[in-house]
């Protein structure tokens, strides 16, 4: 099953995808500044984390993209990708 995206802020759905079969984002790491990114596939763990701003790539059909994204909180349950932003 692909994954769906949405980012979220405090007025409601900013932006969503769906048929995604991969995201890359940039996590927020105190002992180091630039972060590392991270990959998320289809059936990926549960996950919670800080990611601070950066170019989300997302790969739909073969073709990959770019979105910029506000920092926030990132949460992966079953196979949704949620990036609440401030």
């Amino acid at each position: 099953m692909p994954l769906v995206v949405e980012i979220v802020s405090g007025h409601g759905v900013e932006y969503t995808v769906d048929e995604v079969s991969r995201v890359v984002v940039r996590r927020r790491e105190a002992d180091f500044d630039p972060g590392s990114e991270i990959a998320i596939c289809p059936h990926h763990a549960p996950l919670l984390m800080q990611v601070q701003a950066c170019r989300m790539r997302i790969t739909r059909g073969g073709t990959a993209f770019e979105r910029e994204l506000p920092a926030g909180v990132l949460e992966v349950h079953r196979d949704r990708v949620t990036v609440a932003i401030t």
